[in-house]
């Protein structure tokens, strides 16, 4: 298993790619953190996993407030011992063009989508330290790097999450600490259906392998990255987009 031995947090794993990456970690002998603000969603996560054999727990979670992002933590090395992975997944838009944006929407979507990695990252990087090294993964946007109409707030974002993810990397390397970012293009979970504007089934035609992704196949990827298969590896992103983003 590759990633036996190892303490995880990851947000906004009560559904979709957070959940798929919650079990597949769970699955590669991590002890999992689920955490979300979504309690039901965060239970049946940490049900499936141990349905399975797994090692989870569940802690309810707003990463757009600092202090449960601190509590995230600390419940992740009180509970098992220390911590080896954080990956921030967890995000928040209200899908509108730029003139249409209300600076409430533009700042909760910046709180909870980009200043909430840093925050995850701020108080992880000690753990991570004490363990001789670890590995943050955070989850951008194949709109990192490719516009679509209608995702000012999201865009800027996940744009900055991107940003965020190099500075962190080579601050970090000298502690033995890969900071990885992927950037999911348009994945099969509610989220893809945010904005009206989008039609999937046209948008499916734009891709050149012509289906959506499945949450599973980020989760393979997380996995991968967190491991030691991938020991060097930092920095940089991974896109895993059905080609969408190829020129």
């Amino acid at each position: 298993m590759k990633l036996s031995g190892k303490v995880a947090v990851i947000t906004g794993a009560a559904s979709g790619i957070g959940r798929a990456t919650a079990l597949r970690f769970a699955q590669e002998g991590a002890s999992v953190v689920v955490a979300d603000i979504n309690g039901a969603g965060g239970e049946e996560t940490v049900a499936l996993a141990q349905t399975d054999r797994g090692t989870a727990a569940f802690i309810q979670t707003d990463v757009g407030q600092e202090e449960a992002i601190r509590a995230m933590i600390a419940f992740a090395v009180e509970r098992y011992g220390g911590l080896d992975i954080l990956y921030n997944n967890a995000y928040w838009t209200l899908a509108q063009y730029a003139e249409e944006t209300t600076a409430d929407n533009w700042q909760k979507t910046i709180d909870v989508t980009l200043r909430a990695v840093w925050l995850g990252a701020k108080y992880a990087i000690p753990h991570l330290r004490a363990r001789g090294g670890g590995v943050i993964l955070n989850t951008a946007s194949v709109q990192s790097l490719v516009g679509i109409p209608g995702y000012a707030a999201y865009q800027a974002a996940k744009g900055g999450v991107l940003s965020l993810t190099r500075a962190l990397a080579l601050e970090l390397a000298p502690d033995n600490i890969r900071v990885v970012a992927i950037l999911p293009g348009a994945i099969d979970t509610p989220a893809v259906r945010i904005s009206q504007d989008i039609d999937v089934s046209q948008f499916e035609q734009t891709i050149p392998m012509k289906r959506l992704g499945r949450p599973a196949e980020i989760a393979a990827t997380a996995a991968f990255l967190a491991s030691d298969d991938a020991s060097y590896i930092t920095g940089v992103p991974i896109l895993v987009d059905g080609g969408y983003s190829v020129p």
